[in-house]
C-alpha cells in the first residue's frame, strides 16, 4: 500500500498495546485508537528504545492526541502478562524495539508499510492533520496477525545500511582525492598550458569524473571489501518519503519539528537522496579545485614531479580540506549552505523558505527568484502559492551516463532505466522525423507557435490558483517572450510585468483601476508590436472571462498519492 484515504469517522475501540523494550515490557489495556496508531507510526522513523519514541512522538501526534508518550495509559509489566493481555482479543498492537517487528491484530485496520491517514485536528483545525506511515524496510511487519507471532522471532537477520561520515567526508577520501591527483600529474595527463580555456576546461572536467568515479567503485580494505558509493545507498526512499509525510504536516498547519539528533545510531545513520546529492557535488567541488592547486605549483615551480611522499602532498591535503570545509559553509546555488542541507536531510525534515525547524537553529534561507522577467516566478517570489519548498532531485548525477554517480543503488535498476530513456529518444526522434516529413510534404502545417495557445486549458482552476491567475501568468510569459526576442525595451517588460502584479494584487476597491493600467500597458505593447495584437487581445478577453469566472479550490498531492 503506497497511500490511504482512510479517516476513522466512527468511534473505535481502543486497542491492547504492548511494547517490548530492551530492559521494560509495557502494556496498555485500553488505548485510545488515534493514539496507538500514532505509536504505530512514529516507528516510521527507526527508534531503538523508548526514550526514542518519546522523542519522535511530536512529529506523528495530531491535536486530539496526547501531548506527550507519558499520557498514554501504559504501565510497566512482565512479558508474560502483557503477552496473555492479546489473547482472545482482535483489537491489539504489538511493538518489539529490540527485533525491529510490528504485529497487529486481525481487527486492526490493514495499513502496509506505506500510508497516510487522516486523524481528527480538533474543532479549529479547517483540515485533518495527515499521519504518515512509512516503516523502514529492516522492520517487519505482520498485520492480521495471531497472539502466537509475538512470540516468534524474526524471518530475517536485522540488516540497516550504515554510512561512516567521518570516514566519507574525511582523511580517507581527501587522500585518495590527492594520490589520484597526483598520478594524473606524474602521467603527463594535466591539461597543457596551451590549450584554449574551452579544451582546457573540457579535459579538466573529464580528469574529474575519472577520479570522482574511481573513488567511488574502488573496493576498499579499511571498508571490509566494500566501495565508498555502498555507504550512500540503502534508505534513500524510505529517508524521502518520511521528509515528504512530514511536509504534509507542515501543510495541514502542524508545526515543523526535526528529528532528534542525540539518538542511538544517528552518527551512522544511512544517507538520504539530498545528502548523497550534495556529496557528489562536494567531491566535484574539491577534485576540481585540485587540479588548479596543481597548475599554480607547476607555474610557479616549474616542476611536474610531485612526490606523493614529499612535502607537496602534504600541502595539498591541507589545500583540499580548507576547499571542502569552505564549500560546506557557502551557498549553495543561492541558497543556504550544503551542511544545513545536510543536517535537514539526516533529520528527515523538509526545507521550506524561512519556516521556523524545532530542534534546530537554523531554517531555509528565503527563496531568490532569478530576475528574468517572468511573471510565473514573479508570482512565485510574491508569495502567490504559500511557502517555498526546496528540493534536490539530482538530475545532474545522471549527466554522466555513469553507474557510480546514479542514484539507483543496484546497476540493473539503472540499467532499466538507461533502456527506457533510449526508447524513450528513440520514439520521440522518429515521430520527430516523420511530422517533418509530412510538413515537407504538404501534409500538415508546421505549430508555429508550440505555445500556451495551442492548445486549450481546462476550465477548472489549477491547484492553488482560484483567482486563476497563474494560467493568465503562462499566456503573459509568452508575450513576454516575444517581446524579448524582439529586443523591446527593457523598461518596457518590466512595466508589463509591475501592471499585472498590481493587478493580482489588489483587492477589490483598487482591482477595476490596475486592470485599466494593465489593459492600457497591453495596448502600448500591441501598438508598437502589431504582430503580437491577437495575442493581446485574447490575454485582455482571458483576463475578463477570468473575473466573471467563479473562483474555487481544489486539493492534488503533488508526490504521487491521493490527497489524504
Amino acid at each position: 500500500m503506497d497511500s490511504s484515504d482512510w479517516s476513522d469517522d466512527s468511534e473505535s475501540p481502543p486497542m491492547v498495546v504492548v511494547i517490548l523494550d530492551c530492559d521494560h515490557c509495557r502494556l496498555g489495556t485500553a488505548v485510545d485508537y488515534d493514539a496507538a496508531l500514532t505509536l504505530w507510526a512514529s516507528l516510521s522513523e527507526d527508534p531503538a528504545n523508548w526514550s526514542e519514541v518519546a522523542g519522535y512522538w511530536s512529529r506523528y501526534r495530531s491535536p486530539t492526541v496526547c501531548e506527550f508518550v507519558d499520557g498514554l495509559p501504559l504501565q510497566c509489566c512482565a512479558r508474560e502478562v502483557a503477552l496473555a493481555a492479546i489473547n482472545g482479543h482482535d483489537n491489539w498492537l504489538t511493538i518489539d524495539l529490540v527485533q525491529k517487528r510490528i504485529a497487529v491484530g486481525p481487527g486492526v485496520q490493514e495499513l502496509g508499510r506505506h500510508a497516510t491517514l487522516a486523524l481528527p485536528a480538533g474543532e479549529d483545525a479547517s483540515r485533518p492533520c495527515p499521519l504518515p506511515f512509512r516503516l523502514p524496510p529492516w522492520w517487519e511487519l505482520h498485520e492480521a496477525a495471531t497472539a502466537s507471532t509475538v512470540s516468534t522471532k524474526r524471518e530475517s537477520e536485522i540488516q540497516i545500511p550504515s554510512t561512516n561520515r567521518k570516514w566519507l567526508f574525511g582523511s580517507p577520501m581527501l587522500e585518495d582525492f590527492a594520490r589520484r591527483i597526483f598520478q594524473v600529474v606524474s602521467d603527463g595527463r594535466l591539461p597543457d598550458t596551451t590549450l584554449n580555456e574551452d579544451d582546457a576546461a573540457s579535459a579538466r572536467y573529464a580528469l574529474t569524473v575519472e577520479v570522482h568515479r574511481d573513488w567511488l567503485m574502488t573496493t576498499r580494505a579499511d571498508l571490509e571489501g566494500k566501495r565508498p558509493r555502498d555507504l550512500l545507498h540503502g534508505a534513500h526512499d524510505w529517508s524521502d518519503r518520511i521528509v515528504w509525510g512530514q511536509r504534509q504536516r507542515f501543510e495541514a498547519g502542524m508545526p515543523m519539528i526535526a528529528a532528534p539528533d542525540d539518538v542511538i545510531g544517528y552518527e551512522d545513520a544511512p544517507m538520504g537522496s539530498e545528502e548523497m546529492v550534495i556529496y557528489f557535488d562536494l567531491c566535484r567541488e574539491v577534485i576540481a579545485s585540485g587540479w588548479f592547486w596543481c597548475e599554480q605549483e607547476i607555474e610557479a615551480n616549474n616542476d611536474t614531479k610531485f612526490e606523493v611522499c614529499g612535502d607537496e602532498f602534504a600541502r595539498l591535503m591541507t589545500f583540499l580540506a580548507g576547499v571542502r570545509d569552505a564549500w560546506l559553509q557557502q551557498p549553495f546555488e543561492g541558497g543556504s549552505p550544503p551542511s544545513f542541507i545536510i543536517e535537514c536531510s539526516r533529520r528527515r525534515v523538509p526545507r521550506g523558505s524561512e519556516v521556523p525547524i524545532v530542534g534546530m537553529d537554523q531554517c531555509e534561507s528565503e527563496q531568490h527568484v532569478p530576475d528574468c522577467d517572468c511573471p510565473i516566478c514573479d508570482m512565485m517570489a510574491s508569495g502567490m502559492f504559500g511557502v517555498g519548498f526546496t528540493s534536490l532531485d539530482g538530475h545532474h548525477l545522471d549527466l554522466d551516463d555513469e553507474f557510480a554517480f546514479s542514484t539507483h543503488e543496484f546497476i540493473d535498476d539503472w540499467q532499466r532505466e538507461q533502456d527506457e530513456y533510449r526508447q524513450f529518444n528513440e520514439k520521440f526522434n522518429r515521430e520527430q522525423a516523420e511530422r517533418e516529413r509530412r510538413i515537407a510534404a504538404g501534409e500538415c502545417e508546421e505549430d508555429v507557435y508550440g505555445s500556451a495557445w495551442s492548445s486549450p486549458m481546462s476550465d477548472e482552476p489549477l491547484p492553488g490558483d482560484s483567482k486563476g491567475y497563474l494560467k493568465l501568468s503562462f499566456r503573459l510569459a509568452e508575450l513576454i517572450g516575444h517581446l524579448e526576442s524582439a529586443a523591446a525595451p527593457k523598461d518596457m517588460i518590466q512595466n508589463l510585468n509591475a501592471s499585472f502584479r498590481k493587478y493580482r494584487e489588489s483587492d477589490d476597491a483598487d482591482c477595476a483601476s490596475t486592470k485599466a493600467a494593465m489593459q492600457t500597458m497591453l495596448d502600448s505593447v500591441a501598438d508598437q508590436y502589431p504582430e503580437l495584437t491577437p495575442k493581446v487581445a485574447d490575454f485582455q478577453s482571458l483576463v475578463d472571462e477570468t473575473e466573471r469566472a467563479p473562483s474555487g479550490m481544489t486539493s492534488v498531492d503533488d508526490h504521487g498519492e491521493e490527497p489524504f
